[in-house]
């Protein structure tokens, strides 16, 4: 009986020491991750929006009441140029076929797609995974969505239109879903 409860305390011992220490790193490396983050993000926001010089982030109440009917929406991004507003950058995040995708949208102040960048996938290699290795798809997003939403198609050349993936049917859709609710989210909370 002695011997168990040793080897219990020790167990505890090991345990919260190890804790401990997983603790003190988390807390020295979160902030490190979180700017890294932080620049990621704004360095694809400058790949929406090139002509961009300063940006203005929502915070949490803002994005609640954005996502409020738009559940997809994680962050809102308002991006300017010399005081006078660009356009939104938004992240919304869509259940692909692997797991969750990651879409940075960017709308411009028109409310057309200033273009997509997809920042975190799992999907299988070369086939959903194409939303991220296939230029042509994120291209055929641009310009588009001024009526409200885009719809995939073969080709992608319509006015509403962009490039569906053969193969890569859930990811395409998942994309398209995220894109949908960003311009939902301009027209009904974001535009003037």
């Amino acid at each position: 009986m002695n011997e168990t409860i040793k080897l219990g305390v020790v167990l505890l011992l090991v345990t919260a020491i190890a804790g401990g220490v997983l603790a003190g790193v988390n807390s020295v490396t979160a902030p490190v991750i979180a700017e890294r983050e932080k620049m990621e993000s704004l360095s694809a926001i400058l790949e929406l929006f090139p002509d961009a010089n300063d940006s203005v982030e929502y915070d949490e109440g803002q994005v609640a009441e954005v996502a409020s009917s738009n559940p997809s929406i994680t962050e809102v991004t308002q991006v300017l140029k010399d005081g006078e507003v660009l356009g939104y950058a938004m992240t919304v995040v869509t259940g692909g076929y692997a797991g969750d995708i990651r879409t940075l949208v960017g709308v411009d102040s028109e409310g057309a797609l200033a273009g997509i960048k997809v920042l975190v996938m799992s999907e299988t290699a070369g086939l959903g995974s194409r939303i991220v290795d296939d230029p042509a798809f994120a291209e055929s997003f641009q310009g588009k969505g001024a009526g409200g939403s885009v719809t995939p198609s073969g080709a992608g050349a319509g006015d509403d239109e962009v490039m569906m993936l053969s193969g890569a049917t859930v990811s395409t859709n998942a994309v398209v879903k995220g894109v949908n609710e960003a311009l939902d989210a301009f027209a009904s909370n974001l535009s003037n």
